[in-house]
């Protein structure tokens, strides 16, 4: 009966109970009363025990697929990010520079040199020219924000100037 008790699966153990069944059988012994009695109460124990069987998960060329298509999603998502970001940025560029340019183009004459040289180099679209052009409106903003902030101290200084030249009449007009 050892060998009942050894079987790992139920499939296995109903096969073995059916060939015990055949093999009593054949034999017609009195003991087979005694020898089914044993089986059910074999088969029940066999069958009331846990199934101890050792789980793993295999991870199938399918689930790498998957695994490797979602990274490839995610990268191309993320690139793509990151060139909208960078294109979103360039427009604005683009569009501050046309408003400088139509700010050019209000306050200079059309036949001044330099919107013609601006609409030959940077709207035409060349590389040297549009560096030069941003060279030349980073220090002419520049020098717009020096000569206000030296008009500013300018101010301060000349309005301090006063009031020590008011302070000195009034310290006159005291002596006196």
């Amino acid at each position: 009966m050892s060998k009942y008790v050894s079987a790992l699966s139920k499939d296995s153990t109903c096969v073995t109970v059916k060939q015990e069944f055949l093999a009593s059988a054949n034999k017609n012994d009195c003991g087979l009363t005694d020898e089914i009695y044993k089986l059910k109460h074999d088969i029940l124990d066999q069958l009331s025990k846990p199934q101890h069987r050792k789980v793993t998960h295999d991870l199938t060329t399918k689930t790498w697929w998957l695994a490797g298509v979602g990274i490839v999603l995610f990268f191309l998502v993320f690139f793509l990010t990151v060139q909208i970001y960078d294109q979103s940025k360039e427009i604005e560029e683009l569009q501050l520079a046309g408003w400088k340019y139509r700010a050019l183009r209000a306050t200079l004459p059309a036949d001044n040199a330099n919107v013609i040289w601006l609409e030959r180099n940077v709207w035409a679209g060349n590389e040297d020219g549009i560096r030069q052009c941003q060279r030349f409106v980073v220090n002419y903003e520049d020098s717009v924000r020096r000569r206000y902030k030296m008009e500013q101290e300018a101010a301060m200084r000349d309005s301090i100037g006063r009031l020590m030249i008011q302070q000195s009449m009034d310290i006159r007009k005291k002596i006196k």
